[in-house]
This record gives C-alpha cells, structure tokens and sequence, in this order.
C-alpha cells in the first residue's frame, strides 16, 4: 500500500478504491460471533431456498458443503447458501438493512469432536460419561420436581422404532417421592471445557410450568 501511494499516477486511483473496500469492510458488525446484518459474501453459490431470516443458518448446516450464506428478502425471503473456505473478514456492507450474513462458526478453525453422546441402544445412561444431580430442594427456583438417580423411568435410552439410531428421554412424571408431587432426572457431563461448541439435537414439550434447557455450568 506504501508503494501504491508514493507512485501518484494512475495508481493513485487504484489506491483510492482500495481504502475504500478495506473501509467497507470494516463497517461489518458480527452479532452473536457468527452473523452479521446489511453484509453479504462475493460469489461461491451453492444453492438457494425460500426460508425466513432465523432459519438460514440452519439450512446452510443442513446443507452438504455450504460453509456460509447470506439472506435477502428476495421472493419473500430467500437464504443463499455458498460454498468455500472463507472467514468473517471476507464479508462486506450492503446497503440493505434487511440483508444477513452468516458462516457456519470459524470454518477456518476446523473444529475437532472430542466428546459426543448419541445414545444408539436400549436401556440406561451411560454413567461412563454421566452423572446425575439427586434431590427436591428447588435447586434457586423453586422448582417442584424431585431429580432421581439413574432411574429408567425418569431417563433412559431408546431406539427409534426400525432405526439403530437413539435418543435419551427425560421423563417428568406426576408421582410423589421424598415430600415432591414429581419426578424427573437432571442430567451433567462428566466431560468438562473451558471453551468449545457445543450442539444438540433435540424435541422438547411445551405447557405452563415446563421448563426443559440445556444448562451451561460450572465444574462441582
């Protein structure tokens, strides 16, 4: 850039666009590390799909080979997934308010699985990888249920019907152990991280006084 700018001829106006572009590229504020708004990534399209704006991200993961993507409100909204190692840098400001664009985590870093659960079989927990808190205390929220130690009804391992595919069932049941009026199990990794990603596919109910999570804590 040195070279470029101390020639003052026609360069100069070489220079000037680029300051500009590298300008353009720093107007680009990520939210939530891996998404942007007004932004957009230059060619690599793979494919498209009309979807809302939440579910783009999605759609690129579902998708062999997309690394990153970019929404617009296209045909009601469309989801442009692309192709190709790129990083967040590569972006670059639209002038579209609506417009999104996102990567799938750093894919550069090229994330390695150190862990997983994916609970292929019949029966119980694997106590080689879990643990299990125990006790009707309210656990700071007043919670009603009791959480029991690695008992079936309240937690276990099931094949999909005609799959060697697995799912773990947290069950909550209506029935009176130790001054509770419910049961339930909560369940903490015996693996722990200071950082990483973590990702879990799963079905959850819905109803008053439900509350299912997925809990990042601390080592106890």
């Amino acid at each position: 850039m040195i070279n470029i700018l101390s020639a003052w001829t026609l360069l100069g106006f070489i220079a000037v666009n680029i300051l500009f572009l590298d300008r353009v590229k720093c107007l680009v504020n990520w939210n939530g590390n891996d998404w942007a708004m007004s932004c957009d990534f230059r060619g690599n399209d793979l494919s498209d799909v009309r979807t809302s704006s939440e579910l783009c991200g999605g759609k690129c993961a579902q998708t062999q080979g997309c690394t990153h993507f970019t929404w617009t409100s296209y045909n009601g909204g469309t989801c442009w997934m692309k192709s190709g190692t790129v990083s967040k840098s590569d972006a670059f400001s639209t002038s579209d308010s609506a417009m999104i664009c996102g990567v799938l985590g750093d894919v550069n870093t090229g994330w390695v699985r150190v862990w997983e659960d994916n609970f292929d079989g019949n029966g119980g927990v694997d106590l080689n990888k879990w643990d299990f808190d125990v006790g009707g205390s309210g656990w700071g929220n007043n919670e009603q249920q009791y959480y029991t130690y690695n008992r079936w009804e309240n937690a276990r391992c099931e094949l999909f019907p005609g799959s060697t595919n697995g799912r773990l069932i947290v069950e909550a049941r209506r029935e009176n152990m130790a001054n509770s009026q419910y049961t339930s199990a909560r369940l903490r990794s015996k693996a722990n991280w200071t950082y990483g990603r973590l990702q879990i596919r799963a079905k959850l109910p819905d109803g008053r006084g439900l509350w299912p999570a997925f809990w990042m804590v601390t080592i106890y």
